[in-house]
């Protein structure tokens, strides 16, 4: 995709929201890819994200090409763990890396329920092929800042 001018903050930089928009339409991809489409989410459920963690370690600019790439990190019955790793086309430092969970939801309690049939099969699948893969230094990373008495009120 390439970046739209629209897309940029006052600095002149891609926007969190667009880095998050990136990750939505990569989603949206790995979702096709195992079907989860309209049929399944009306008679079977839906993953809903539950948690969203954003790294900025580079700079996206408008007229960029970006790219990204989705790695299956875990799956269960009801969870999905997943990360992104955004680039500038052709450039092997990522510009932002996401990682999220998401609950599968069913649609009949509306409760967190077992993800069914073949989107079940075909994503147990592809989380044994990314096991494969390394794991992404980031993964599981939390923002953390020590407390010391320079970093208390007065």
């Amino acid at each position: 995709m390439e970046v739209p001018s629209r897309r940029l903050d006052y600095n002149g930089h891609v926007t969190e929201e667009s880095y998050l928009q990136l990750s939505g339409l990569a989603l949206g991809k790995l979702f096709s890819y195992i079907g989860h489409d309209a049929d399944y989410r009306a008679k079977s459920g839906s993953y809903y994200t539950v948690e969203t963690h954003m790294c900025h370690l580079g700079e996206l600019h408008a007229g960029d090409r970006a790219e990204v790439f989705t790695q299956v990190l875990g799956v269960d019955d009801k969870r999905l763990h997943l990360f992104y790793v955004i680039r500038r086309e052709g450039d092997e430092n990522p510009a932002a890396t996401i990682e999220q969970m998401l609950i599968h939801v069913d649609a009949t309690s509306k409760h967190g329920g077992p993800v069914k049939g073949n989107v079940r099969h075909r994503l147990f699948e592809l989380a044994r092929l990314h096991a494969q893969l390394p794991r992404p230094e980031r993964a599981g990373s939390s923002i953390h800042m020590p407390l010391s008495s320079s970093s208390s009120p007065k």
